[in-house]
């Protein structure tokens, strides 16, 4: 039987495989079970779970916040994702490591590939792909960029659906551009390939269809949900001049992630199809 070990189990990907992995013997974990800036937890939780595959969702996901402590967010996504690989290679058990689009600059004009370099501007980029290093050292491992994921918890959809309670007209950026992933999907993605063992390395994971701009996703909610709040499209200049007195970490403004590695394994869902999924369970 195979056993499943989640970090970040409390996140929106954790529940969407808890959801998912419905059938397999699964362990949600998250700072308050185990910390994986400690080995000494991380030895705990696979001497008596004996994991045979590790899903990592676990991050210091606020980009901003990994700006004003890069410390933190070394500890986190670099070095704790190193401890992991370490209890993965001393047990056995294989690794699938939850990487990001912000390890690209955005600057490349078509979608991503997983053979594209990287370069990402961030603190946040920057470690997360520390993270993707150590997990590839590790034979029969993989790695998963996705981007703009939202699911059950605090999310881009929640918060326009809140916001548009209370405003008539919203301001929302729109020159950077990628592609929403809807948490349950990026969960079915990611056990199709604990299912199907594709060979090792980087997969992109991401909602299919059209490249959209954040003000272009604002107005697809709304859309669907039938709110009437207008959104006005701001620059990303106009939206960081809002906040002068804050470390605010550089997005990169292409990112979209060229899926045809992943189709090949899994059901793809276009993005608009599967928001409408998740604003009808919302609701």
């Amino acid at each position: 039987m195979r056993r499943i070990l989640v970090t970040g189990g409390n996140g929106q990907l954790g529940l969407a495989l808890k959801e998912v992995l419905v059938k397999e013997k699964i362990l949600l974990t998250d700072t308050d079970n185990m910390d994986i800036k400690v080995s000494a937890q991380i030895e705990t939780v696979f001497a008596e779970f004996k994991p045979t595959h590790l899903i990592h969702g676990a991050a210091m996901t606020n980009v901003d916040g990994c700006e004003e402590n890069p410390e933190m967010a070394e500890k986190v996504n670099a070095s704790g994702t190193r401890n992991l690989a370490e209890a993965c290679k001393n047990h056995h058990c294989q690794m699938i490591y939850i990487s990001t689009d912000y390890v690209f600059d955005g600057t490349k004009k078509e979608p991503y590939t997983e053979q594209d370099k990287t370069n990402p501007q961030s603190v946040y980029g920057k470690t997360k792909l520390e993270g993707e290093k150590y997990t590839l050292d590790l034979p029969n491992s993989y790695v998963v960029r996705t981007s703009w994921v939202y699911g059950e918890g605090k999310n881009f959809v929640r918060t326009m659906l809140a916001l548009s309670e209370k405003m008539a007209e919203i301001r929302v950026v729109n020159d950077q551009f990628g592609r929403p992933t809807y948490a349950l999907d990026l969960a079915r993605a990611i056990y199709e390939i604990i299912n199907k063992q594709p060979k090792p390395g980087l997969y992109n994971v991401t909602g299919d269809g059209d490249i959209i701009s954040w003000a272009d996703f604002a107005r697809e909610i709304f859309k669907i949900a039938e709110k009437k709040t207008r959104v006005v499209g701001i620059s990303t200049e106009e939206y960081l001049a809002q906040y002068q007195d804050k470390k605010i970490a550089p997005r990169p403004m292409r990112s979209s992630l060229e899926l045809y590695k992943i189709t090949n394994i899994s059901k793809i869902n276009n993005w608009s199809i599967s928001l409408g999924k998740y604003l009808s369970k919302t609701n």
